[in-house]
């Protein structure tokens, strides 16, 4: 079974090319439902499409769905974050400590950094 990377192999190169042209053929399809009067896709043969109030309400849909999970979400989840002075970034009542010093030959178990192991490392001047 090969290995997976992300170097690129033909299988790859042929999705990468289907997915461009479909890509380029949906919106010109998207462009031309827009922009071509009803009356004139109804000659043609095509009263099957959505109202064209989806034409703007989509990409506006869209546009405020990235702005509220790009700005928003995380503005929300700055503000709901305690300040540093605060005791709850120090420690809750969901910390995990562990007394006894784990083994050095296999992996240590999971358990919450001290703050001053933390600072020590960071900000601590070796020279």
């Amino acid at each position: 079974m090969p290995e997976h990377t992300p170097a690129p192999t033909p299988s790859r190169s042929v999705y990468g090319f289907v997915l461009y042209l479909s890509s380029w053929t949906a919106f010109i399809l998207y462009v031309i439902w827009a922009f071509v009067p009803d009356n004139v896709l109804h000659l043609v043969g095509v009263s099957y499409l959505p109202q064209k109030y989806w034409a703007v309400a989509l990409p506006i849909y869209v546009g405020v769905s990235v702005a509220v999970f790009v700005f928003i979400y995380p503005a929300l989840n700055l503000m709901l974050t305690p300040p540093f002075n605060d005791l709850r970034t120090i420690c809750d009542s969901h910390a995990v400590d562990v007394s006894v010093k784990p083994k050095q030959t296999g992996i240590p178990p999971v358990s919450d950094i001290p703050i001053s192991d933390v600072c020590k490392h960071l900000y601590l001047n070796n020279y």
